[in-house]
């Protein structure tokens, strides 16, 4: 019997770009680029020769270290010199510079756009500390320094662990919970505890089997909140069940609305029970990718937001000895792949492919018409590699320079992009051994910027951490907490709820106050001790006169509305809850 396993994948539009090696430190004055090369057994002389080859020159030998020394020259030059260098004997090391900062932290606008910053000055519980965020994605980069060590982790992905080697999932939890200290960015929530659920591979997709594991991880490890930056296939009553079960235990549901411009239905945000997150940008205008429509809650920053991603990645292509700068698409896979390169026309049609293509790189060039007139896409593209037995994909610019590529769903092989100028070499020499590398790094890491809704989910996930934390003792519920977002959102649209908007922009400083003013206080009726002291659970009569007893006393027990003062106010306070049986 053949068993259906529907697949989801990330929602994220845009990444940032990539380049070849790291981020190598260019000069910006005149956009040259400077090698670390180490190579003991080669002269001066002979780098000196090979330098000015490139078009530049050798700056500097060092004294203490064996066969240390800085070459300079144009990015172009160097890049391809560096890639020569790195095969040549006598070489053990040949890379640019990379570049270094100040380490001051930056605040993402859209920690500001949520009134983050508003709640800090006035919340009793700093900045999320005590609530536990799960965040269900591709997984997280291993000892990020401006993340916290997550709580739990586990993965849900059949032979992959919980390193994120695509990168959405760490930029979601930075934007939820990036530390607050003197690197990269802060999130949301920076004090709230993190919790990872690895459910999509590497790719960048994944079934909803693990997806309904996770959310049952989730709650039994006791998580507050389910970021979900994911979407894909139709309704799946057993991931309804999951989704009512996880708000039953006092689970908070946020998932992001999708990428694709419409009205349709999308899940899990259409399940009920979930806040479904469309996407504005810095100037809270919808962004043109946002999903929108009647299940639409609120909508939150998602355009071009800075935040964590693994270690710099090493993109790029190589064949003639010649090493070429590389963009990763963002939803392929990483890996490293040797094979010949099978140039393949626009890629749009099976009939492009030559049955050589399997097991091979297949090169295709951007552009080109479906029967509709409409540019064949790169997921297009690339899914038509795949069909034919494509290792991995080149894309090659068909206008001047460089581009970056966003696949609409994960793929299980890299796929990279390269300039037209690389692109015309690598077809006329079709057929011959390539190198294509998309590989991230095994620890630490770097930021970037990524667009879609993906991003604003964790907006509103590291809200809902930050309100849960400020009111559990209140007994703030799932489906409270989404009334306070969507009632106290900044109004963006018609006038009340609209399908473009939801409710509006949210907003954590207008939610706390407007949870503070719906929830009943905290219950301080019960003050008389038992035999071994404490409340003795019981509220009597004996509270009443323990209470004017340290009302007449001023004894700071009295002060029930926990404003810093006793007063006449503390005795209505105490009246009320004593008469509501609190």
């Amino acid at each position: 019997m053949n068993v259906a396993r529907r697949s989801v994948g990330l929602l994220c539009v845009l990444a940032g770009s990539a380049s070849a090696f790291a981020v190598p430190a260019i000069d910006l004055a005149d956009g040259s680029v400077e090698l670390l090369v180490t190579a003991p057994k080669l002269d001066r002389q002979t780098l000196a020769a090979e330098a000015a080859a490139a078009g530049g020159h050798l700056t500097w030998s060092s004294t203490l270290v064996a066969g240390l020394h800085v070459l300079k020259g144009p990015a172009n030059g160097m890049l391809g010199l560096a890639g020569r260098l790195r095969v040549t004997d006598g070489v053990t090391y040949a890379a640019p510079a990379e570049r270094h900062e100040t380490l001051d932290q930056s605040v993402p606008y859209g920690i500001d756009l949520v009134a983050a910053p508003a709640f800090w000055a006035v919340s009793s519980a700093p900045r999320g500390a005590g609530a536990t965020v799960a965040v269900l994605d591709t997984g997280i980069a291993n000892a990020h320094p401006d993340l916290p060590v997550p709580v739990a982790t586990s993965s849900f992905i059949a032979g992959e662990t919980v390193f994120d080697g695509n990168s959405h999932g760490t930029h979601c939890a930075g934007t939820i919970l990036a530390l607050d200290n003197t690197d990269g960015v802060i999130g949301v929530a920076p004090q709230a505890n993190l919790m990872v659920a690895k459910v999509l591979a590497n790719s960048g997709s994944g079934s909803t089997a693990g997806i309904v594991q996770a959310i049952e991880w989730v709650v039994t490890q006791g998580g507050d909140v389910v970021s979900m930056s994911l979407g894909g296939g139709g309704y799946e009553q057993p991931f309804q069940d999951m989704i009512n079960a996880a708000n039953d235990a006092g689970i908070v549901v946020v998932a992001a609305a999708g990428n694709s411009a419409s009205s349709a239905a999308a899940y899990p945000a259409w399940y009920g029970g979930v806040i479904s997150v469309g996407a504005v940008d810095s100037s809270s205008a919808l962004a043109s990718f946002s999903n929108f429509g009647p299940k639409t809650s609120v909508v939150a920053p998602g355009v071009n937001v800075l935040s964590t991603v693994p270690a710099p990645a090493s993109v790029d292509v190589t064949w003639s000895g010649t090493l070429r700068s590389a963009r990763a698409l963002a939803g392929a896979a990483t890996g490293e792949v040797t094979a010949s390169a099978i140039f393949c026309g626009f890629g749009g049609a099976a009939a492009d492919f030559p049955s050589n293509v399997a097991g091979n790189i297949a090169h295709i060039r951007r552009g080109g018409l479906d029967a509709s007139g409409n540019r064949y896409t790169f997921q297009v593209k690339v899914n038509n590699a795949i069909a034919a037995g494509a290792a991995a994909v080149i894309i090659s610019n068909d206008a001047a320079g460089a581009f970056n590529g966003t696949l609409n769903q994960g793929v299980g092989i890299p796929a990279v992009s390269i300039t037209d100028v690389d692109g015309n070499a690598l077809e006329a020499a079709s057929g011959i051994q390539t190198t294509v590398r998309n590989i991230l790094g095994a620890a630490g890491g770097g930021y970037g910027s990524k667009s879609g809704t993906s991003m604003a989910c964790p907006h509103v996930a590291g809200v809902a951490g930050l309100l849960i934390a400020e009111f559990r003792s209140r007994n703030v519920t799932p489906a409270l907490l989404r009334q306070a977002l969507e009632q106290a959102a900044v109004d963006l649209g018609d006038a009340g709820r609209d399908d473009t908007f939801g409710w509006g922009l949210v907003n954590v400083a207008a939610a706390r106050t407007w949870l503070d003013s719906t929830l009943p206080p905290v219950c301080a009726a019960d003050l008389t001790g038992s035999d071994t002291g404490g409340p003795d659970g019981t509220v009597d009569g004996s509270d009443f006169i323990a209470f004017i007893n340290a009302f007449a006393a001023g004894e700071p027990a009295a002060d029930v509305v926990l404003d810093g003062t006793i007063d006449g106010s503390d005795f209505i306070e105490f009246i009320n809850a004593f008469g509501a049986g609190c």
